[in-house]
């Protein structure tokens, strides 16, 4: 491969000639995840033939760059070849392979993945002789079409100027399929968003909240003007198997209201009589599930698997085919009546598309220019809807979700402000010096701010003897931190320990005596105990439709999932294996210490790997 003309600059256009063709025999093998998806008409095919070239040939260059820095500081022309194809070859391989896993469990693989494979040991994954001698056989098949590229390019020299050109396309074609992408999550146009899950290494641009902000668009009218239950019944290529097999329910001997009341960041040691005294007198009186845990550390995952009782993983297949939770839909076949009230947004994150997909007339928007004056008014709308708009001969499913603790401050004038206060709150200070006590003080009156609220929905419940026909539920959707663990945690999102997950749970429940249950619940268990329960479905497995065995019954697996926006982790009694958006797995301790040496149970990694895919078809 002698060449007079070997320079830096014809070494590197080769290279990058090269990463563009990889981008093209990435596209060939990603065609194996079309079967996948959805494509109904000639819209969403047009979008497809957008995303999925635009998106191959920038995963190859994002994997291809240091083929560039090695072409250029590398003269010999064979050893690049050499190197390349062998490189491309793995790259494609890998691809191979994550195509053949999502056709078998329907996620992808990650380093989370691979993690719990090796943390279990060989008893996980034994291939027969003929397997792996089928893949050895492909992967010198790809070496071989690499190398056939590779000498192609060299003799045919494609032109450097014309380099300009690709990469205008290829950014054109990432900027059409994103801004494609916004567009439909911010007018529910779910054809597109179903399928974006099914690409590897996708994250689709959203844009709904700054839409709204600049009159773009306005997600209350689309959403009035679309059918809930039409939505609701889309079937996305039959994507989700949720429940796995149809419930077997019959009517409740007696039709118990539901209300849900969450606080933003409420964690379980506030409920405490100087933080939260009408909460703290509530549960004494009811039942307190002393180490209750939500399954997310941030409000998404939070909310989500309080209402599915499923790993977060799934919320893109939900919101894709905005299929609600069996609890909501089963609320509805019994005729109950619904009251949802957010202090934050519904829109972002998406719960309107996923967990009150199916409600109609939804308030996406509590109206006011604080989280405190918003906190008021669904506590306001909540009164007004027991006083004039409950029918008594109907049950009810009411929801309140209070947002003051989210920014940790209170109106100027509330006469409880525990001391020293923070007066200027600056996240931007909180550091390894900082005094923790100042920020808590504040978190700790913005519960007693909203525990004020939620005595007032209380005492209404009282007053209208409605406590004796209603199952009333107080949780936090995560925990809050203020650096406890010396590691310049503060807030939530950041780490899987207790600070983060552990949450209040206290529940009123007509009929059961005032009891403290010490073993461990989770969100994971709430749709299981309402639904046998109270919705008269007690004759369906809970697996059927969710991950956990019901709050009345010690939880029967060794392990947990936990998710934040980005982050999720898999939780033992003494690990947590944690994968970062980057694609890091860290392994730690209850401390959050890094644990090098551990083995997991191999029946605890295939109970991981099977929860992750089994409510996908």
């Amino acid at each position: 491969m002698k060449c007079s003309n070997n320079t830096p600059g014809q070494r590197t256009a080769w290279a990058s000639w090269f990463i563009f063709v990889n981008g093209l025999f990435a596209l060939l093998v990603g065609l194996r995840y079309l079967p996948w998806m959805n494509i109904p008409d000639s819209e969403t095919a047009t979008y497809v033939s957008i995303l999925l070239p635009g998106q191959f040939a920038l995963l190859a260059w994002l994997a291809g760059l240091p083929l560039v820095m090695i072409a250029m500081l590398l003269p010999a022309r064979r050893v690049l070849s050499v190197l390349s194809v062998l490189y491309a070859g793995i790259g494609i391989a890998v691809l191979a392979t994550d195509a053949v896993a999502y056709s078998l469990y329907r996620f992808h693989l990650s380093a989370f993945v691979l993690e719990l494979a090796l943390g279990g040991g060989t008893e996980i994954f034994s291939f027969s002789w003929q397997l792996w001698a089928s893949a050895i056989g492909i992967f010198i098949g790809i070496l071989v079409t690499e190398a056939v590229i590779a000498i192609a390019l060299w003799r045919k020299r494609p032109r450097a100027r014309w380099l300009g050109a690709a990469f205008t396309l290829m950014f054109a074609l990432q900027l059409g399929a994103h801004g494609w992408h916004a567009w439909a999550e911010a007018n529910y146009d779910s054809r597109i968003t179903g399928i974006t899950r099914h690409v590897p290494l996708y994250y689709a641009a959203t844009a709904k909240r700054f839409m709204n902000e600049h009159g773009l668009v306005d997600p209350q009218k689309v959403r009035d003007n679309q059918a809930a239950q039409a939505l609701g019944n889309v079937n996305h290529g039959g994507q989700l198997n949720y429940p796995t097999r149809p419930l077997q329910c019959k009517d409740p001997a007696r039709k118990l209201s539901v209300l849900m009341i969450v606080v933003e960041g409420a964690r379980w040691d506030m409920l405490d009589p100087r933080w939260m005294p009408n909460i703290y007198e509530f549960a004494q009186s009811n039942l307190i599930f002393e180490k209750h845990y939500s399954n997310g550390n941030a409000t998404k995952p939070g909310i989500f698997t309080l209402f599915y009782s499923l790993p977060a993983s799934y919320w893109d297949a939900f919101t894709a085919a905005k299929k609600p939770p069996v609890t909501i839909s089963r609320m509805q076949e019994l005729g109950y009546q619904t009251e949802i009230l957010g202090s934050a947004t519904l829109v972002s994150p998406a719960f309107d598309q996923n967990v009150f997909s199916s409600i109609p007339d939804l308030r996406l928007e509590t109206p006011g220019q604080h989280s405190w004056d918003r906190d008021v008014r669904i506590t306001d709308d909540w009164l007004a809807f027991t006083r004039s708009g409950l029918n008594p001969e109907q049950p009810f499913f009411g929801f309140l979700f209070y947002d003051t603790p989210h920014n940790h401050m209170v109106p100027d004038d509330y006469p409880v402000k525990f001391q020293p206060y923070w007066e200027t709150v600056n996240k931007l200070e909180l550091d390894q010096d900082f005094n923790p006590e100042l920020i808590k003080n504040n978190y700790k009156s913005t519960l007693h701010y909203v525990d004020n609220q939620v005595g007032r929905v209380l005492d209404d419940l009282r007053s209208r003897h409605l406590l004796d026909s209603t199952i009333v539920l107080i949780t936090g959707d995560h925990g809050q931190e203020f650096n406890e663990y010396g590691m310049n945690y503060w807030g939530h999102g950041s780490n899987f320990g207790q600070y983060q997950l552990r949450v209040p749970m206290v529940v009123h429940w007509p009929g059961k005596k005032a009891q403290r249950i010490d073993y461990r619940t989770e969100n994971f268990d709430i749709a299981p105990t309402l639904m046998k329960g109270a919705l008269g479905c007690s004759q369906t497995p809970a697996a059927t439709y969710a991950t956990g065995n019901g709050l009345f019954t010690p939880r029967e697996r060794e392990w947990s999932i936990a998710h934040s926006y980005m982050d999720y982790a898999l939780l033992t009694r003494d690990l947590k294996v944690v994968t970062h958006a980057s694609g890091n797995v860290d392994v730690v301790n209850r401390q959050l210490e890094a644990v090098k040496d551990y083995q997991l149970k191999p029946s605890v990694t295939l109970q991981v790997l099977e929860e992750l895919s089994r409510f996908y078809q």
